[in-house]
């Protein structure tokens, strides 16, 4: 089977983005790997499939992290879904979208995504580290230097540890510059640093903020692939709401490729 796909990017972040609205691309857990294999295939962090929805703007994402499985929500995912079904004229500058963890609404100005994420309940605090669920789980440490760590051997420690190896979670890695942060994550799925994580983002940003009560309510994060911002409002002791990623979406380009669809 011919596919035509486009390659989309959220700050490095970078996605295999499939307009599934017929119903044709139900591809197989060893399919989406191979798509996103760096050397065999297209190349990418996850793949995403548009389908029909009856509620939020008739659109939902679903999405695939790069080893082939359905995962939980994405950030950066969320932003290149919104600016790939813009580029296809199905939504306008503003809307609402369902992915696995229920709508969110967004917003598209000039490039630049604007989603809004799930409320966060509680933060739960572990010695010095942070456990929380932006739409995906995270654990969040803070460090003093944050460029100079081995992320994929700290990452996969903890993520492989005792009380994560069932489940999974995404490890994120903060250290503060200036008014900014500077946040690098090992994702779950990708079994690896990636250039950029959204949700991980967003938890480190909740994190930091229960920690030592931000000065603002918007704060801009450096990763290895750009910068995003996270806009967000306290609710109670560790609870937020109204919380926003915002950041780049870009196109990298078009193309098409085989499928072997057969059992």
């Amino acid at each position: 089977m011919l596919i035509r796909f486009n390659k989309y990017q959220g700050t490095g972040n970078d996605f295999v983005m499939v307009d599934g609205r017929d119903g044709s691309f139900n591809p197989t857990t060893e399919q989406v790997a191979a798509l996103c294999d760096r050397r065999f295939g297209i190349g990418a962090d996850g793949l995403i499939i548009v389908r029909e929805e009856e509620e939020s703007d008739g659109l939902r994402m679903v999405y695939f992290n790069s080893d082939g499985r359905e995962s939980t929500m994405c950030g950066n995912g969320g932003r290149c879904f919104v600016a790939f079904c813009h580029a296809l004229g199905i939504i306008g500058s503003e809307g609402r979208f369902t992915a696995i963890d229920g709508p969110h609404d967004f917003l598209y100005r000039d490039g630049v995504v604007s989603l809004r994420m799930q409320d966060v309940s509680a933060i739960d605090v572990q010695n010095d580290d942070m456990v929380l669920d932006t739409g995906s789980p995270h654990y969040v440490r803070f460090c003093q230097d944050v460029r100079v760590l081995d992320v994929n051997a700290l990452g996969s420690d903890i993520r492989n540890g005792v009380q994560f190896r069932q489940a999974g979670i995404n490890v994120n890695f903060v250290g503060q510059e200036g008014a900014a942060l500077r946040v690098r994550t090992y994702e779950r799925g990708v079994e690896a640093e990636t250039f950029s994580c959204g949700t991980g983002v967003t938890a480190a940003v909740l994190a930091y903020d229960h920690v030592h009560g931000a000065a603002a309510q918007r704060i801009v994060v450096h990763t290895l692939g750009g910068d995003l911002a996270v806009s967000f409002a306290r609710n109670g002791i560790s609870g937020y709401t109204d919380i926003w990623l915002h950041g780049p979406a870009t196109a990298v380009f078009t193309g098409e490729v085989e499928v072997d669809h057969r059992p």
